[in-house]
Formats: structure tokens, C-alpha cells, sequence
């Protein structure tokens, strides 16, 4: 299949913008069924808000052993703009989802997590005593769209 093929396909079959569907699905499901797993996972809970996705692949799979042909569209998930994991979506050639894969399984992503969260407990308390979105923005390091969401719903 060469790539014109391939991004037809995605286009007929909707498969960016369903992976992307799936994986907010996904998410929340995980979040309400399995929160413990979601609390160990991100040390507490995420603002919906700063998660974002963006296309990643798509690539086409044929595996011998099975005599298998799919397709991957796979999408990164960023917290505040930082990359924290990935999400696929596995279909089947006429489109038919046959699988899904949410991973947050990165070796620095507790790091990356916990710096996150601790800016944002710090622009939260610079908020609350009426620091400027633009000055807790530069002491953060968090973008100032960020800030003022923060300001609007959570403080």
C-alpha cells in the first residue's frame, strides 16, 4: 500500500479523527471505572482542560504468523504541552475498530507529570493572591492560555 492508498483510506474510514474520539472515550472510561489506577498513574487527578492530542501515524501492519493486514493510527497525548504518552487505534481493512491502546508508560513521565503539577500548584496559590496571569506565567513556565483557564475554573 503506498501512502496515497493509505491516506485515502484514512480519509474514507475517518480514522484521525476517530482515533482521537477514542481515545477521550477511552480516558474518561478509565478514569471513572479504574480510579485508582488513574490516581497511581498521574499522583492525584489531571485538568481535562490542559490534555490535548495531536496525530501521530498510521501506518499499515501485516503480522505472517497470523496472516493479518491492520492499520495503526496512533495519536500523542501532551498535559500543558508536554508529551505524556501515546494513543492507537487498530483497525481492520474495511474500517472496523479491532483494537485499542492507551499507554502512559514513559520512564520519564512521572518527572515530567510531577514538575507539571507542582507549577501548577504554584500558579494556582500565585493566582488566589492576585498575581497577574503574564507574571505566573513567566515564574511557571506555563503558557499563559494555560494560566488563564486555571484562572477562570479553578481558582
Amino acid at each position: 500500500m503506498n501512502k496515497k492508498t493509505l491516506l485515502e483510506w484514512e480519509t474514507s474510514n475517518n480514522a484521525i479523527n476517530r482515533t482521537v474520539e477514542g481515545f477521550w472515550s477511552c480516558f474518561r472510561k478509565w478514569r471513572q471505572e479504574e480510579k485508582d489506577d488513574y490516581h497511581d498513574t498521574f499522583h492525584g487527578k489531571l485538568y481535562e482542560d490542559f490534555i490535548s492530542v495531536h496525530e501521530r501515524s498510521i501506518y499499515l501492519k501485516y503480522t505472517f504468523n497470523v496472516e493479518e493486514v491492520v492499520i495503526f493510527c496512533s495519536v500523542n497525548i501532551f498535559y500543558l504541552e508536554e508529551y505524556i504518552g501515546t494513543y492507537d487505534f487498530e483497525f481492520n481493512l474495511d474500517g472496523e475498530i479491532a483494537d485499542e491502546y492507551l499507554d502512559f508508560d514513559d520512564i520519564l513521565f512521572k518527572d515530567r507529570l510531577l514538575k507539571m503539577k507542582h507549577n501548577l500548584s504554584i500558579a494556582r496559590n500565585a493566582l488566589k493572591q492576585g498575581i497577574e496571569i503574564g507574571t505566573v506565567s513567566n515564574i511557571t513556565g506555563i503558557d499563559s492560555k494555560y494560566i488563564e483557564i486555571l484562572k477562570e475554573k479553578y481558582c
